[in-house]
């Protein structure tokens, strides 16, 4: 089974989510910044590049808080709770066409989430991840 990462950037009772921009099934769909593992990385180098990669942000990986698959069963998804080392975003084009700071309240109206990852931001919305 193939492997990847979400990474949760949380700012008091908000996360960060991007809009993707891969062409496909998933284009247009809000969801923090996610990525395949690559062969020989570890899910905490994964989780530093994808947030390179995707949005230009240096983080610090705190702790895995979640595991599920994706919604099409490729993927084992690993989540990751982060700490921003670096919030200067960059968003690369080719992977995102934007982004927003949203409430668990204000993702119930995105017409474009998919439902494993409303559940997790459901769940991690009653609780403080860090």
């Amino acid at each position: 089974m193939k492997q990847a990462v979400a990474i949760v950037i949380r700012e008091a009772d908000r996360f960060l989510l991007i809009k993707r921009a891969k062409r496909g099934e998933a284009e247009d769909y809000w969801c923090p910044i996610t990525g395949a593992i690559e062969p020989g990385e570890t899910q905490e180098q994964a989780v530093i590049r994808e947030a390179s990669e995707e949005m230009g942000v240096t983080v610090a990986p705190i702790e895995k808080i979640w595991e599920c698959y994706t919604e099409d069963k490729q993927y084992v998804l690993h989540w990751w709770s982060v700490r921003l080392v670096d919030d200067r975003i960059t968003m690369n084009p080719d992977e995102v066409k934007d982004y927003q700071w949203v409430s668990y309240e204000q993702m119930k109206y995105i017409e474009k989430m998919f439902t494993a990852d409303l559940n997790f931001f459901e769940e991690a919305s009653k609780q403080q991840l860090e």
